[in-house]
Protein backbone atom coordinates (compact mmCIF):
# COMPACT_ATOMS: atom_id res chain seq x y z
CA UNK A 1 0.00 0.00 0.00
CA UNK A 2 1.60 3.43 -0.94
CA UNK A 3 2.27 5.43 2.17
CA UNK A 4 0.66 9.02 2.84
CA UNK A 5 2.88 12.12 2.37
CA UNK A 6 3.41 15.28 4.21
CA UNK A 7 5.39 18.42 2.77
CA UNK A 8 6.66 21.41 4.75
CA UNK A 9 4.91 24.82 3.92
CA UNK A 10 7.94 25.78 1.21
CA UNK A 11 7.32 22.31 -0.61
CA UNK A 12 11.31 21.72 0.12
CA UNK A 13 11.03 19.38 2.51
CA UNK A 14 8.88 16.14 3.48
CA UNK A 15 8.49 12.92 4.05
CA UNK A 16 5.80 9.30 3.77
CA UNK A 17 5.43 8.32 7.25
CA UNK A 18 4.02 4.69 8.13
CA UNK A 19 1.24 6.71 9.24
CA UNK A 20 -0.08 10.11 9.18
CA UNK A 21 -2.77 10.89 11.95
CA UNK A 22 -4.81 13.67 11.91
CA UNK A 23 -6.50 13.66 15.26
CA UNK A 24 -9.17 16.21 16.66
CA UNK A 25 -8.85 15.33 20.35
CA UNK A 26 -6.47 14.48 23.12
CA UNK A 27 -7.30 10.93 23.88
CA UNK A 28 -6.52 10.69 19.71
CA UNK A 29 -3.23 11.66 20.64
CA UNK A 30 -2.62 9.51 23.31
CA UNK A 31 -3.97 6.36 21.41
CA UNK A 32 -1.74 7.06 19.07
CA UNK A 33 1.87 7.89 21.17
CA UNK A 34 0.78 4.82 22.72
CA UNK A 35 0.31 2.94 19.81
CA UNK A 36 3.57 3.86 18.34
CA UNK A 37 5.20 3.39 21.48
CA UNK A 38 4.48 -0.34 21.57
CA UNK A 39 5.53 -0.99 17.91
CA UNK A 40 8.60 0.46 18.03
CA UNK A 41 7.82 3.46 16.35
CA UNK A 42 8.88 7.06 16.13
CA UNK A 43 6.15 9.83 17.20
CA UNK A 44 6.55 13.52 15.34
CA UNK A 45 4.17 16.27 15.40
CA UNK A 46 3.78 18.68 13.10
CA UNK A 47 1.26 22.17 12.61
CA UNK A 48 1.17 23.93 8.82
CA UNK A 49 4.68 22.74 8.01
CA UNK A 50 6.42 26.35 8.93
CA UNK A 51 9.67 25.05 9.28
CA UNK A 52 12.48 24.95 6.76
CA UNK A 53 14.26 21.69 8.13
CA UNK A 54 13.56 18.47 8.71
CA UNK A 55 12.36 18.78 12.30
CA UNK A 56 8.67 17.28 11.66
CA UNK A 57 9.80 14.40 9.32
CA UNK A 58 9.53 10.65 10.24
CA UNK A 59 9.31 7.42 8.67
CA UNK A 60 7.13 6.22 11.79
CA UNK A 61 3.68 8.12 13.12
CA UNK A 62 3.38 11.90 11.85
CA UNK A 63 0.52 13.56 14.24
CA UNK A 64 -0.66 16.29 11.53
CA UNK A 65 -2.31 18.43 14.62
CA UNK A 66 -4.07 21.15 11.83
CA UNK A 67 -7.51 19.53 12.27
CA UNK A 68 -6.93 19.50 16.79
CA UNK A 69 -7.88 23.28 17.26
CA UNK A 70 -10.26 25.63 19.20
CA UNK A 71 -10.02 28.05 22.62
CA UNK A 72 -10.57 26.00 25.00
CA UNK A 73 -10.82 28.58 27.88
CA UNK A 74 -10.32 32.44 28.65
CA UNK A 75 -10.25 33.31 32.57
CA UNK A 76 -10.33 36.89 32.17
CA UNK A 77 -9.80 37.24 35.73
CA UNK A 78 -6.48 35.56 35.54
CA UNK A 79 -5.88 37.31 32.51
CA UNK A 80 -5.00 33.85 30.37
CA UNK A 81 -6.24 31.69 27.56
CA UNK A 82 -6.22 28.34 26.68
CA UNK A 83 -6.17 26.70 23.48
CA UNK A 84 -4.98 23.56 21.63
CA UNK A 85 -1.79 23.15 19.84
CA UNK A 86 -3.09 23.38 16.64
CA UNK A 87 -4.74 26.67 16.50
CA UNK A 88 -3.23 28.85 14.14
CA UNK A 89 -1.76 32.14 16.39
CA UNK A 90 -3.99 34.17 13.78
CA UNK A 91 -7.24 32.12 15.06
CA UNK A 92 -6.52 32.76 18.05
CA UNK A 93 -5.99 36.51 18.29
CA UNK A 94 -8.64 36.94 15.85
CA UNK A 95 -10.97 35.20 18.94
CA UNK A 96 -9.40 36.88 21.76
CA UNK A 97 -9.89 40.21 19.92
CA UNK A 98 -13.76 39.74 20.14
CA UNK A 99 -13.08 39.45 23.28
CA UNK A 100 -11.34 42.92 24.17
CA UNK A 101 -8.04 40.52 24.65
CA UNK A 102 -5.01 40.60 23.01
CA UNK A 103 -1.22 38.84 23.12
CA UNK A 104 1.51 41.00 24.10
CA UNK A 105 3.95 40.38 21.57
CA UNK A 106 3.99 37.90 18.13
CA UNK A 107 5.55 37.00 15.13
CA UNK A 108 4.87 38.14 11.80
CA UNK A 109 3.38 34.49 10.69
CA UNK A 110 -0.07 34.15 11.98
CA UNK A 111 -0.74 31.04 10.11
CA UNK A 112 1.70 29.57 12.34
CA UNK A 113 0.43 27.18 15.38
CA UNK A 114 0.87 27.77 18.37
CA UNK A 115 2.16 24.63 19.48
CA UNK A 116 4.67 25.27 16.33
CA UNK A 117 5.41 28.52 17.38
CA UNK A 118 6.34 27.73 21.00
CA UNK A 119 8.28 24.55 20.37
CA UNK A 120 11.06 26.34 17.91
CA UNK A 121 11.49 29.42 20.07
CA UNK A 122 9.53 32.14 17.92
CA UNK A 123 9.47 35.47 18.99
CA UNK A 124 8.23 39.20 17.86
CA UNK A 125 10.44 41.94 18.20
CA UNK A 126 11.33 44.44 21.09
CA UNK A 127 13.78 44.54 24.16
CA UNK A 128 10.94 44.36 26.20
CA UNK A 129 9.78 40.97 25.32
CA UNK A 130 10.84 37.76 25.39
CA UNK A 131 10.08 34.75 23.07
CA UNK A 132 6.51 33.46 22.90
CA UNK A 133 7.37 30.81 25.51
CA UNK A 134 7.83 34.28 27.89
CA UNK A 135 3.65 34.43 27.75
CA UNK A 136 3.05 30.75 28.68
CA UNK A 137 1.94 29.94 32.07
CA UNK A 138 1.05 25.90 31.41
CA UNK A 139 0.96 23.36 29.44
CA UNK A 140 -0.36 19.81 28.97
CA UNK A 141 1.77 16.97 27.42
CA UNK A 142 1.40 13.51 26.11
CA UNK A 143 4.28 11.55 27.11
CA UNK A 144 6.44 9.00 25.82
CA UNK A 145 4.64 6.23 28.56
CA UNK A 146 1.46 7.53 27.53
CA UNK A 147 0.03 9.62 29.88
CA UNK A 148 -0.60 13.22 29.85
CA UNK A 149 0.90 15.61 32.29
CA UNK A 150 0.03 19.32 33.40
CA UNK A 151 3.21 20.95 33.60
CA UNK A 152 3.76 24.62 34.85
CA UNK A 153 5.76 27.32 36.78
CA UNK A 154 5.34 24.93 40.40
CA UNK A 155 6.97 21.69 38.64
CA UNK A 156 10.91 20.78 38.49
CA UNK A 157 12.00 24.29 37.44
CA UNK A 158 14.10 22.13 34.74
CA UNK A 159 11.48 20.38 33.31
CA UNK A 160 8.87 24.03 33.00
CA UNK A 161 12.09 25.80 31.51
CA UNK A 162 12.68 22.81 28.78
CA UNK A 163 8.91 21.96 27.84
CA UNK A 164 8.51 25.69 26.18
CA UNK A 165 11.10 25.27 24.06
CA UNK A 166 11.65 21.65 23.13
CA UNK A 167 11.67 21.02 19.22
CA UNK A 168 8.88 18.42 19.87
CA UNK A 169 11.38 15.90 21.87
CA UNK A 170 9.43 16.13 25.26
CA UNK A 171 6.41 14.88 23.43
CA UNK A 172 3.05 16.00 22.18
CA UNK A 173 1.83 19.45 22.99
CA UNK A 174 -1.90 19.13 23.47
CA UNK A 175 -2.91 22.31 25.22
CA UNK A 176 -1.09 25.85 25.64
CA UNK A 177 -2.32 28.30 27.93
CA UNK A 178 -1.17 32.01 27.65
CA UNK A 179 -1.26 35.11 29.33
CA UNK A 180 -3.02 38.19 27.45
CA UNK A 181 -3.68 41.35 28.09
CA UNK A 182 -6.46 43.88 27.22
CA UNK A 183 -7.23 44.63 23.50
CA UNK A 184 -4.33 47.58 22.21
CA UNK A 185 -3.80 49.30 19.19
CA UNK A 186 -0.72 49.70 17.43
CA UNK A 187 0.86 52.80 15.70
CA UNK A 188 2.98 51.44 12.31
CA UNK A 189 5.66 53.77 11.12
CA UNK A 190 8.83 53.59 8.68
CA UNK A 191 11.55 55.88 7.72
CA UNK A 192 14.55 55.20 6.36
CA UNK A 193 18.49 56.13 6.91
CA UNK A 194 22.47 55.37 5.86
CA UNK A 195 22.89 51.98 6.82
CA UNK A 196 26.48 53.07 8.45
CA UNK A 197 24.64 56.27 10.43
CA UNK A 198 22.42 53.37 12.13
CA UNK A 199 25.54 50.74 13.03
CA UNK A 200 26.91 53.15 14.88
CA UNK A 201 23.65 53.28 17.27
CA UNK A 202 21.97 49.99 16.63
CA UNK A 203 22.20 49.39 21.00
CA UNK A 204 20.40 52.91 21.24
CA UNK A 205 17.87 52.62 18.08
CA UNK A 206 16.93 49.23 19.23
CA UNK A 207 15.42 50.42 22.31
CA UNK A 208 13.76 53.46 20.82
CA UNK A 209 10.30 52.11 20.02
CA UNK A 210 8.44 49.11 21.64
CA UNK A 211 8.67 46.75 18.48
CA UNK A 212 11.54 47.88 16.06
CA UNK A 213 12.88 46.22 13.21
CA UNK A 214 14.61 47.20 9.94
CA UNK A 215 14.71 46.09 6.13
CA UNK A 216 18.28 45.56 4.33
CA UNK A 217 18.90 45.15 0.70
CA UNK A 218 22.45 44.22 0.40
CA UNK A 219 23.29 46.01 -2.13
CA UNK A 220 22.45 49.30 -1.25
CA UNK A 221 23.90 51.31 1.80
CA UNK A 222 20.46 52.16 3.49
CA UNK A 223 18.13 50.78 5.90
CA UNK A 224 14.19 50.99 6.14
CA UNK A 225 13.21 51.30 10.06
CA UNK A 226 10.13 50.15 11.25
CA UNK A 227 8.75 51.51 14.44
CA UNK A 228 5.66 49.89 15.98
CA UNK A 229 4.28 50.83 19.23
CA UNK A 230 1.29 51.16 21.36
CA UNK A 231 -1.00 54.16 20.92
CA UNK A 232 -4.47 55.41 22.21
CA UNK A 233 -5.42 56.49 18.62
CA UNK A 234 -8.45 54.09 16.65
CA UNK A 235 -7.90 52.53 13.62
CA UNK A 236 -7.06 54.49 10.83
CA UNK A 237 -9.70 54.84 8.12
CA UNK A 238 -9.10 50.97 5.53
CA UNK A 239 -6.53 49.99 8.23
CA UNK A 240 -6.76 46.12 7.44
CA UNK A 241 -5.92 46.95 4.24
CA UNK A 242 -2.47 48.50 5.42
CA UNK A 243 -1.09 45.45 5.85
CA UNK A 244 -1.59 43.89 2.47
CA UNK A 245 1.36 45.98 1.52
CA UNK A 246 3.27 44.14 2.85
CA UNK A 247 2.15 41.15 1.04
CA UNK A 248 2.33 43.19 -2.07
CA UNK A 249 6.33 43.57 -0.88
CA UNK A 250 6.54 39.36 -0.62
CA UNK A 251 4.56 39.21 -4.27
CA UNK A 252 6.84 41.43 -5.69
CA UNK A 253 9.93 39.50 -4.25
CA UNK A 254 9.13 36.06 -5.43
CA UNK A 255 8.31 37.89 -8.89
CA UNK A 256 12.01 39.32 -8.53
CA UNK A 257 13.30 35.95 -8.04
CA UNK A 258 11.64 34.24 -10.97
CA UNK A 259 13.23 37.22 -13.47
CA UNK A 260 16.56 36.78 -11.63
CA UNK A 261 16.86 33.05 -12.39
CA UNK A 262 16.67 34.29 -16.24
CA UNK A 263 18.12 36.97 -16.01
CA UNK A 264 20.92 36.51 -13.68
CA UNK A 265 22.24 38.44 -10.61
CA UNK A 266 22.14 41.99 -11.88
CA UNK A 267 18.25 41.60 -12.82
CA UNK A 268 17.16 41.52 -8.90
CA UNK A 269 18.55 44.97 -8.23
CA UNK A 270 17.64 46.35 -11.38
CA UNK A 271 13.82 45.07 -11.12
CA UNK A 272 13.86 46.16 -7.24
CA UNK A 273 14.43 49.86 -8.07
CA UNK A 274 12.01 49.75 -10.50
CA UNK A 275 8.77 48.23 -9.30
CA UNK A 276 9.80 49.05 -5.30
CA UNK A 277 8.00 51.55 -3.69
CA UNK A 278 5.04 51.44 -5.74
CA UNK A 279 2.83 51.20 -2.84
CA UNK A 280 2.12 53.62 0.31
CA UNK A 281 4.14 53.55 3.19
CA UNK A 282 2.66 56.35 5.52
CA UNK A 283 1.91 55.86 9.45
CA UNK A 284 -1.40 53.61 10.35
CA UNK A 285 -2.69 52.54 13.25
CA UNK A 286 -4.86 49.44 13.52
CA UNK A 287 -5.68 46.62 16.55
CA UNK A 288 -2.47 44.52 17.26
CA UNK A 289 -2.27 41.55 15.63
CA UNK A 290 -3.61 43.07 12.54
CA UNK A 291 -0.12 45.02 12.80
CA UNK A 292 2.06 42.11 13.45
CA UNK A 293 1.16 39.80 11.04
CA UNK A 294 0.62 40.04 7.86
CA UNK A 295 -0.23 37.41 4.79
CA UNK A 296 2.46 35.48 3.40
CA UNK A 297 1.41 33.33 -0.02
CA UNK A 298 4.44 33.39 -1.72
CA UNK A 299 6.96 30.90 -0.75
CA UNK A 300 10.38 30.54 0.01
CA UNK A 301 13.55 29.53 1.94
CA UNK A 302 14.60 31.46 5.48
CA UNK A 303 17.46 31.20 7.90
CA UNK A 304 17.81 33.22 10.87
CA UNK A 305 20.37 33.41 14.07
CA UNK A 306 20.15 34.97 17.40
CA UNK A 307 23.03 36.91 18.30
CA UNK A 308 24.02 39.14 21.58
CA UNK A 309 22.40 42.21 20.77
CA UNK A 310 25.75 44.28 21.33
CA UNK A 311 27.21 42.22 18.05
CA UNK A 312 23.95 42.45 15.79
CA UNK A 313 25.87 45.66 14.32
CA UNK A 314 29.31 43.86 13.96
CA UNK A 315 27.74 40.95 12.24
CA UNK A 316 25.89 42.78 10.03
CA UNK A 317 29.61 44.65 9.01
CA UNK A 318 30.78 41.65 8.29
CA UNK A 319 28.21 40.42 6.16
CA UNK A 320 28.00 43.20 3.83
CA UNK A 321 31.16 42.64 1.61
CA UNK A 322 30.34 38.63 1.82
CA UNK A 323 26.97 39.29 0.52
CA UNK A 324 28.22 41.59 -1.76
CA UNK A 325 30.97 39.39 -2.77
CA UNK A 326 28.49 36.18 -3.73
CA UNK A 327 27.70 37.66 -7.62
CA UNK A 328 24.03 36.95 -6.64
CA UNK A 329 21.27 38.72 -4.45
CA UNK A 330 18.20 37.83 -2.85
CA UNK A 331 14.88 40.39 -3.49
CA UNK A 332 14.34 39.87 -0.05
CA UNK A 333 15.56 41.92 2.44
CA UNK A 334 17.59 41.07 5.54
CA UNK A 335 15.63 41.57 8.24
CA UNK A 336 16.75 42.42 12.07
CA UNK A 337 14.47 42.44 14.77
CA UNK A 338 15.26 42.29 18.90
CA UNK A 339 14.72 40.90 22.12
CA UNK A 340 14.92 40.30 25.60
CA UNK A 341 16.30 37.11 26.77
CA UNK A 342 15.12 34.27 28.67
CA UNK A 343 16.45 31.30 30.96
CA UNK A 344 15.03 28.15 28.82
CA UNK A 345 17.90 25.78 28.03
CA UNK A 346 17.12 25.58 24.00
CA UNK A 347 15.72 29.43 23.72
CA UNK A 348 17.94 31.34 21.27
CA UNK A 349 17.58 34.08 23.10
CA UNK A 350 19.24 32.61 26.41
CA UNK A 351 20.60 34.65 29.15
CA UNK A 352 20.99 37.69 26.49
CA UNK A 353 19.54 40.75 24.83
CA UNK A 354 19.15 39.22 21.52
CA UNK A 355 19.30 40.35 18.02
CA UNK A 356 17.82 38.22 15.64
CA UNK A 357 19.09 38.38 11.70
CA UNK A 358 16.91 36.44 9.51
CA UNK A 359 18.00 35.87 5.57
CA UNK A 360 15.30 34.84 3.02
CA UNK A 361 15.54 33.46 -0.17
CA UNK A 362 13.85 32.15 -3.49
CA UNK A 363 13.79 28.27 -3.48
CA UNK A 364 16.53 27.88 -6.02
CA UNK A 365 19.98 26.24 -5.82
CA UNK A 366 21.85 29.83 -6.22
CA UNK A 367 20.17 31.51 -3.75
CA UNK A 368 20.34 29.06 -0.98
CA UNK A 369 24.40 29.67 -1.45
CA UNK A 370 23.20 32.49 -0.06
CA UNK A 371 22.46 31.30 3.10
CA UNK A 372 25.93 28.91 3.56
CA UNK A 373 27.62 32.09 2.93
CA UNK A 374 25.60 34.29 5.57
CA UNK A 375 25.84 31.16 7.79
CA UNK A 376 29.13 31.22 8.11
CA UNK A 377 29.72 34.50 8.78
CA UNK A 378 27.11 34.65 11.65
CA UNK A 379 28.75 31.28 13.50
CA UNK A 380 31.55 34.08 14.31
CA UNK A 381 29.17 36.29 16.21
CA UNK A 382 27.95 33.48 18.83
CA UNK A 383 25.15 33.13 17.22
CA UNK A 384 22.42 30.45 17.69
CA UNK A 385 20.16 29.52 14.54
CA UNK A 386 16.34 29.28 14.69
CA UNK A 387 15.50 26.02 15.36
CA UNK A 388 12.79 25.54 12.79
CA UNK A 389 14.73 27.91 9.70
CA UNK A 390 17.56 26.70 7.66
CA UNK A 391 20.99 26.02 8.74
CA UNK A 392 23.66 23.23 9.05
CA UNK A 393 24.58 23.20 12.77
CA UNK A 394 24.92 20.07 14.58
CA UNK A 395 24.82 18.91 18.37
CA UNK A 396 28.80 19.36 18.49
CA UNK A 397 28.82 23.45 17.09
CA UNK A 398 25.28 23.93 19.40
CA UNK A 399 26.48 22.27 22.36
CA UNK A 400 28.69 24.79 23.78
CA UNK A 401 26.78 27.62 22.92
CA UNK A 402 23.68 26.95 25.41
CA UNK A 403 24.77 26.50 28.69
CA UNK A 404 22.31 25.26 30.02
CA UNK A 405 22.64 21.86 27.29
CA UNK A 406 23.01 19.38 30.18
CA UNK A 407 19.57 20.37 32.03
CA UNK A 408 17.73 19.56 28.49
CA UNK A 409 19.17 16.73 28.03
CA UNK A 410 19.02 15.28 31.59
CA UNK A 411 14.85 16.37 31.15
CA UNK A 412 14.52 14.44 27.61
CA UNK A 413 16.64 11.41 29.06
CA UNK A 414 13.83 11.18 32.01
CA UNK A 415 10.83 11.78 29.77
CA UNK A 416 11.85 10.20 26.91
CA UNK A 417 14.59 7.48 27.40
CA UNK A 418 14.09 5.51 24.16
CA UNK A 419 13.79 8.04 21.96
CA UNK A 420 10.05 7.78 20.70
CA UNK A 421 10.08 11.72 19.85
CA UNK A 422 13.34 11.49 17.99
CA UNK A 423 14.02 12.21 14.40
CA UNK A 424 17.13 12.71 12.03
CA UNK A 425 17.01 16.12 12.63
CA UNK A 426 16.85 16.08 16.63
CA UNK A 427 19.62 13.24 16.29
CA UNK A 428 21.36 15.86 14.30
CA UNK A 429 20.92 19.13 16.32
CA UNK A 430 20.55 17.71 19.74
CA UNK A 431 22.68 14.28 19.60
CA UNK A 432 20.87 11.15 20.58
CA UNK A 433 18.91 10.16 23.35
CA UNK A 434 21.97 9.74 25.76
CA UNK A 435 22.19 8.35 29.57
CA UNK A 436 20.08 10.20 32.45
CA UNK A 437 22.68 12.48 34.30
CA UNK A 438 22.20 12.92 38.07
CA UNK A 439 20.15 16.15 38.76
CA UNK A 440 21.89 19.22 39.35
CA UNK A 441 25.15 17.47 37.15
CA UNK A 442 24.43 20.44 33.77
CA UNK A 443 25.26 23.59 36.03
Amino acid sequence: MQRSTWRTWSGTVGCAPAQLLRPTGEDEIVQAVRAAAGSGLTVRAAGTGHSFNRLATTPGVLLDLTSYTGVVAVDRAAGEVTVRAGTRIGTLCETLDRQGLALENIGTLADQTVAGALSTGNHGTGLAHQPLSGQVTQVRLATADGEVRDIGPGDDPDLWASVRTALGTLGVLTTVTLRCVPRFNLRHQLRSEPLDALLERFTDWAGQSEHPSLNWLPWTDRVSLRSVDRTGEPPTPRAPLRRYATTLDEVRCGLTGQAGRVGGASTVPWLTRRIGGLWPDAPYTDASHRVFTFPQPVKFLAMEHALPLGRTAEALRALRPVLRRLGAYSPYSVLVRVGAGDDLPLSPAYGRATGYLNLTVPRTAGQIEILRAAEHVLREFEARPHWGKAHTATAEVLAPRYPRWKDFQRIRALLDPAGVFSNEYADTVLGPVTALAPAGAAR
